[in-house]
């Protein structure tokens, strides 16, 4: 197995905080279905083993080039985040394919991440070229969805699909706001998704998506409990936490998530959440 120095990283942590679907535990590590292939990929300390994939779409996929120190260092002069960033202090934002990225958010809407994680995996075993999610010109119809049980999620996926053909997405760029506008013009996106695509596709770290876990922690940890709207959460999150609030949001998404948060000085404190049911993604 080849080898990458993968400081302040935590593989697992990553993986499981509800960014990327198509990912299995196996033995002691991670299989992983990338675009380029199948990655198998575990953890030794400070030191990332893999195959299946070359190591510079390694380093790119898991964004081994963020200076998480700094990031850290600037969001750690929140005392809301300070714990929670220490207890998740190898989390970093994943860069993801755009068409694929697109699609399983889609699939996101009133859903949780074990049904994303089977509506993502059907569409790529039913449509794809293993390992590879299949493109946008490989999609089924939206009769063809509708069979994988997406349901209304179907019409928006098949729509979405055939105005991406011919790389549309790979072009897209520019600022936060310029990307945002851009990826609500396809079926079934809203704000909320627009952010999730920005952030975890694009890399746009300034992006703050809001779902039902960080409304909750937003409004509890900084206004009160006060039913605020997301737009004003999302206006104050880019003030507070300014170009790193994607990994501000992807923290307390997390923490929230899994019902634990953490008070300044890193001790546990329970939030009386439970996993009960299967946690909402977005």
């Amino acid at each position: 197995m080849e080898t990458l120095a993968a400081p302040r990283f935590s593989l697992q942590s990553t993986l499981e905080s509800g960014q990327y679907f198509r990912w299995t535990r196996r033995g002691d590590g991670f299989e992983i279905h990338l675009r380029q292939g199948v990655l198998f990929a575990r953890q030794n300390g400070d030191v990332l083993e893999f195959e299946g994939v070359d190591g510079a779409t390694v380093g790119r996929f898991f964004a081994l080039d963020h200076d998480l120190p700094a990031i850290h260092a600037e969001l750690e002069r929140d005392p809301h985040l300070r714990g929670a960033l220490r207890r998740y202090r190898g989390l970093r934002i994943l860069r993801q394919d755009p068409w694929e990225c697109m699609a399983a958010f889609i699939t996101s809407a009133v859903s949780n991440i074990p049904r994303i994680t089977r509506n993502v995996v059907d569409m790529a075993a039913r449509f794809g070229t293993p390992p590879a999610f299949p493109r946008p010109e490989q999609m089924g119809s939206e009769r063809e969805l509708r069979d994988l049980k997406l349901g209304f999620r179907a019409r928006y996926l098949s729509q979405a699909a055939l105005l991406a053909r011919g790389g549309a997405l790979d072009r897209l760029d520019g600022p936060l706001e310029s990307v945002r506008q851009a990826l609500m013009e396809y079926p079934g996106i809203g704000m909320k998704v627009a952010e999730c695509i920005a952030l975890f596709a694009y890399g746009r770290l300034d992006a703050f998506p809001i779902d039902t876990w960080v409304r909750k922690a937003m409004r509890r940890l900084y206004f009160r409990n006060r039913r605020v709207s997301d737009g004003k959460i999302r206006e104050f999150a880019a003030r507070r936490f300014g170009r790193y609030a994607g990994y501000a949001q992807q923290v307390l998404f997390t923490a929230e998530r899994t019902g634990r948060d953490y008070s300044p000085d890193g001790r546990p404190a329970s939030l009386s959440l439970t996993l009960a049911s299967a946690p909402s993604r977005r």
